[in-house]
Parts: C-alpha cells; structure tokens; sequence
C-alpha cells in the first residue's frame, strides 16, 4: 500500500464529502429539557435503539422467509374530489393521500403532512422501497399549498424531491414546520430559510386561523450515513383551526404513558390519523412503529373521538404483506369492542368533509 494513504484521511475527506453534498443538523441542546440528551434527543421513556447487529440479524432472518405475497388490489382506492378540493375555500377537509401523506383544509389554508411523491422511500430514485402504487393524484393537481409540515427527517416522510417540488411551487409560498434540526434538509431541497420553522415539542407554529404545534413521538431520527444520529428531533402534528383538531402522531413505538399525556395536553381530537402499516418483526420494530391493535390503544389512551388508518399500502417497508394490517386492523377492533365507523380504514385518496 502506498505510503501516502491513510485510512483516516480517506474516511475524513468522505465525509467531508458527504457533509457538501448532504449537509448535517446543528444540534444545540437545552440541558433543562430532559428530551435533550448530551449528543442527541431522546424519548421521554425508555427506548430500545435500533443497531446494526439487529438490522444484520433482521435481514438474515428475512432471506431466510418464504416469498410474501402482496395483494394489492385488496388496497383500497378511491378517485379523489379533486373539482371539489381546488374549489373548497371554506368547508373544513381531510384527504388521506398514500403512506403518511395526508391534505388537510382549515381556515382556508391547504395543508400537506409528511408529502411523499416519490417512487422510491430512498436517499436515491434507483435503488430502495419502491411505491407499489401510484398515489391517488398528482401533486400538480391538489390546489396550491400553504403549510407543509414534516414529522421527521426519515425518507418515506421527508421526500427530498417532492419538497423540492413545493419549494418552486409558482402558485403560492408555502411555509415548512418541522421539528428541531430538519430545516438543514429542507434549505439544501431550495427552501428559503425565511419560509422553515423549527418546533420543539409542545411549542406552535399560527398561520392565520391555522395552528399547528408539534407533539412527542417514541421514535428516534437518522438519514445520512456519519453523524445525524438523533440530531434531529421527530414527533406528530395536532392541527387546529375552525374549531376543531387533527392529530397525526408520526412515526412512534406504543407508550400509554405518552398517549395518554398527549391526550391530556392537546385536549379533544375530533379525527386522529394513526399508522397501521410496517409493524413485523415485533422484536425489531415494536420501539419504533405501532400495529394495529397497538393503534387502536392510542386512539382509547388519548380519548380520540374517531380515528383513519394511515402508514400502510403504498411501500414494503417491513415482513408483512402491504394488505394485512386492515385485516390486523378488524381483529383488533373487535377485540376491543369498537366499531369500524369509529376507526374507519379510508380508501386513498378518500376526502373526509366537515
């Protein structure tokens, strides 16, 4: 080996490279906020971090599983209001979209959560999760956005492309929240930093009649291959506006104590958009992602008046097939006792109007 080449050296300028290319989160902690840890964020209960010797045993495991048949025409789909939606300027609204994207209309604003357009939940469009279905409709077709709010900077929520995408958006400037850290993300897709708002839990963001204030999740954060480990916070979105309030919790493990405190703080939810999807093996994932029956725990803990299944269908993410969680799903609502219409299984692209 040549004398000038060093190991060090080489990984030093690789990840000088990559820090160019894919610029880091500056973590500033508060040592009075107990989700301030000294080199990340944290939950506010214990959680069980994901490692590389669990993610090497998982795909060990799943190389070893017979082949999963995915029945995607047993995924509903609906022809979204469109005519209806670019029209609307005062009648409240809510469109499950595909996976965590919903739209949202309050107040006369139009909202976007966690917008996925890709076809691939990946740093890159060759190689990774690819959508086994198309969304619903196009981006190009919803009505101009204002408010964009973004959970967590994990890539089947935070879409580099399509955030790209509304940043250029011609017909309005919509404005991004998003929790501690991601704005680094979202200045690098060409978001003016004028136009980025980062929240810590709890804190709020107003835009008009519009509220949107960002609530703890059990989950934890990471994108780039050095050093943004938990860098970045991550958490759910209560939605407020002409009198009443959406709440989607992100990415999150089960932790009645949480739920039953995020009930308790953000008060009545009249619609909770709770994930079903990516949810096998348990031993890997129940840290990091609810199943179904676990959804329906969170909708009893924090007293949620009805609830729509979202994070499922559109992505292979995980062991199981992409149509059994609404089948996990009525198991789980008839061991509870609750009725169907309560926590409803929307179809994509389904509007819900109030």
């Amino acid at each position: 080996m040549p004398e000038s080449f060093r190991y060090g050296d080489v990984m030093s300028r690789l990840k000088s490279w990559l820090r160019h290319r894919w610029p880091l989160p500056v973590y500033r902690p508060d040592p009075l906020l107990p989700h301030h840890g000294a080199d990340g964020y944290r939950n506010l209960y214990p959680f069980q971090q994901p490692k590389l010797a669990d993610v090497l045993r998982w795909e060990w495991q799943r190389r070893r599983m017979p082949a999963v048949r995915h029945r995607l025409e047993r995924i509903p789909r609906r022809v979204p209001e469109l005519a209806a939606l670019n029209g609307n300027r005062e009648r409240p609204s809510l469109t499950w979209v595909a996976h965590p994207t919903s739209f949202i209309q309050l107040c006369g604003k139009n909202i976007l959560i966690d917008p996925v357009w890709s076809q691939r939940a990946s740093p890159f469009q060759w190689a990774g999760p690819e959508r086994q279905s198309p969304p619903p409709m196009a981006l190009q077709e919803l009505p101009a956005i204002d408010l964009v709010l973004i959970t967590h900077n994990h890539y089947d929520h935070l879409d580099f492309n399509t955030v790209r995408r509304l940043a250029r958006q011609a017909a309005a400037c919509p404005r991004f929240v998003a929790p501690l850290g991601v704005g680094v993300i979202l200045r690098h897709a060409g978001v003016p930093a004028s136009r980025i708002h980062e929240l810590d839990w709890w804190q709020c963001y107003r835009l008009d009649g519009v509220e949107a204030e960002l609530t703890p999740a059990h989950h934890w954060s990471n994108r780039w291959m050095f050093g943004d480990e938990n860098r970045a916070l991550w958490g759910g979105f209560a939605v407020r506006g002409d009198g009443l309030q959406f709440w989607y919790p992100g990415d999150t493990g089960y932790q009645d104590q949480l739920f039953r405190l995020i009930g308790e703080r953000i008060g009545l939810v009249d619609l909770a958009l709770l994930p079903i999807g990516a949810y096998e093996p348990r031993w890997f994932l129940s840290p990091q992602h609810v199943n179904p029956e676990e959804a329906v725990r969170i909708l009893l803990d924090t007293g949620a008046r009805a609830a729509w299944a979202v994070h499922w269908g559109s992505f292979i993410l995980t062991d199981e097939p992409l149509d059994r969680p609404q089948d996990d799903l009525a198991a789980a609502l008839a061991l509870w006792n609750i009725s169907p219409e309560v926590f409803k299984r929307p179809a994509m692209g389904e509007t819900r109007w109030f």
